[in-house]
């Protein structure tokens, strides 16, 4: 069984050697739990020798993506591999030469899914943090009847929507460093769209005109998937720029060409463009939720448990509608959701398998595991250290977690901030209204995860003859 360690250099020299050795790495990421690491060529990395590694929970190697989790330590061994390999953001180590082999359509799909998963990665921690900070503002109306004028309340209340207003800049950088251009000039364009005068006549909409084209005046504040776009070409352009530009004019020409160019680019196409994208994943869902509303959720659970195991990251991915759904409903029924009855789960299956075990080595795991998706968001060590292990204990978290999907769309229940899949953060379906029926749901289903995962854990069983206190030392 994999433990946490101390020794996080020694554990960091490991998983280097395992990848192949510092230049295989090609570039280094981290989430909350994950090592993301992309690898120069996938043959050179030991998977099983890995998994070995004492602190590792799991290893997933998707094409040259390697994601090692090893839970709540991943900050310290991050800047401990870092430092090993001296890659950090886009990397600088390039892919061996070679033919470049041809992906199929589901290879090129999860591709997309890895790319968007690691733009949005960086970003889930301030994400999280407003999470907190909109249950702050509930707690100090709720319990100290805190009124929304006091000048207290208003500044916390605007640090908590800073990061969605400004999401748009904080995903430009990520996406730059992810497609290797400009940084900088990337969050430029992306302040450009929420330039005050940009966003009062956005609200007013209808259509103005940039050098003759036509423009859509729409608002940017809290956008995704269109500074994506509009960094992923930027990139593209800045790369072309690179090579027709003279090198003694190409310090000051090139970042004036590429904030003009991308000016007209992202406003006339891609900004349109990324709404529209936006506007049919809404509406494909809601379609969905009109035909039968307490299908949504059961059927991204289905998914994710299924197909979506070979797709590493792909909750990632999805962000994004989350954000949209915030931005323009003031609640996500769906992402959020769906995080809620996949984290808290684990957390209560976690807590039912180390209450029944005889091992030492499982019960310290199960409670440990099971604080950190109750209360830390953070199911891998229960997916990887529990479940996949013993197999039984994961069809127990399935039924669970699919039922309770099921009975939230039933509920129609609702997240009024992003970070609602903690029971920390469990006033989040309180939101700013006080909406008492929708908590109360909300709390009701938690209480059904508890009570059916024991149940299932119990009824199912599992054989935790593979934590045998002989092969865990």
């Amino acid at each position: 069984m994999a433990k946490q360690t101390n020794n996080i250099p020694m554990m960091a020299q490991q998983i280097v050697k395992e990848m192949g050795g510092r230049g295989n790495v090609a570039q280094l990421s981290h989430c909350a739990t994950r090592l993301r690491v992309n690898v120069a060529d996938p043959g050179k990395v030991n998977v099983d020798e890995l998994k070995k590694i004492n602190g590792v929970y799991g290893v997933e190697l998707a094409g040259d993506y390697l994601q090692v989790i090893v839970g709540a330590i991943i900050e310290d061994l991050y800047l401990a591999v870092e430092k090993l390999t001296g890659v950090t953001g886009a990397g600088n180590i390039e892919k061996p030469d070679g033919p470049k082999q041809k992906k199929t359509l589901g290879q090129t799909f999860s591709s997309f899914l890895l790319m968007m998963a690691g733009i949005m990665s960086p970003v889930i921690p301030a994400l999280i943090a407003a999470g907190f900070l909109s249950t702050v503002l509930t707690i100090m109306s709720v319990f100290f009847h805190v009124d929304a004028g006091n000048s207290t309340y208003q500044i916390l209340n605007n640090l908590s929507q800073t990061v969605f207003y400004f999401l748009p800049v904080l995903v430009a950088y990520t996406a730059a460093k992810k497609f290797d251009t400009e940084p900088v000039l990337a969050m430029v364009l992306a302040c450009f769209l929420l330039y005050p005068e940009w966003t009062a006549a956005a609200a007013e909409g209808g259509f103005t005109s940039y050098f003759g084209l036509p423009v859509l005046r729409t608002t940017y504040n809290g956008a995704v998937i269109q500074i994506i776009l509009s960094v992923w070409v930027m990139a593209m352009l800045d790369r072309l720029l690179k090579k027709v530009i003279p090198e003694v004019a190409r310090h000051f020409l090139k970042p004036f060409l590429l904030l003009l160019i991308m000016s007209v680019v992202t406003l006339t196409v891609t900004g349109p463009l990324g709404g529209l994208f936006t506007n049919y994943i809404a509406a494909g869902v809601n379609a969905i939720r009109g035909v039968a509303p307490w299908a949504v959720v059961p059927a991204i659970i289905l998914f994710a448990s299924t197909v979506g195991l070979v797709m590493p990251g792909f909750h990632l991915a999805l962000v994004p509608i989350a954000m949209a759904s915030l931005s323009s409903l003031g609640y996500d029924d769906f992402i959020n959701i769906w995080f809620f009855c996949c984290t808290i789960t684990p957390g209560f299956i976690a807590l039912a398998v180390a209450l029944k075990t005889k091992k030492n080595s499982l019960r310290q795991l199960g409670f440990t595991a099971s604080l950190s998706a109750l209360l830390g968001g953070i199911s891998e060590p229960t997916t990887y250290g529990i479940c996949y292990k013993m197999v039984k204990p994961w069809y127990a978290y399935f039924i669970t977690a699919f039922t309770t999907g099921i009975l939230t769309g039933i509920l129609n229940l609702k997240c009024y901030g992003f970070g609602g899949y903690s029971l920390t953060n469990i006033l989040l379906y309180l939101g700013p209204d006080k909406d008492m029926a929708n908590f109360r749901n909300a709390v009701i289903l938690v209480v059904y995860m508890a009570v059916m995962s024991f149940i299932t854990v119990n009824v199912i069983g599992f054989d935790d003859s593979v934590y045998d206190e002989e092969n865990a030392a």
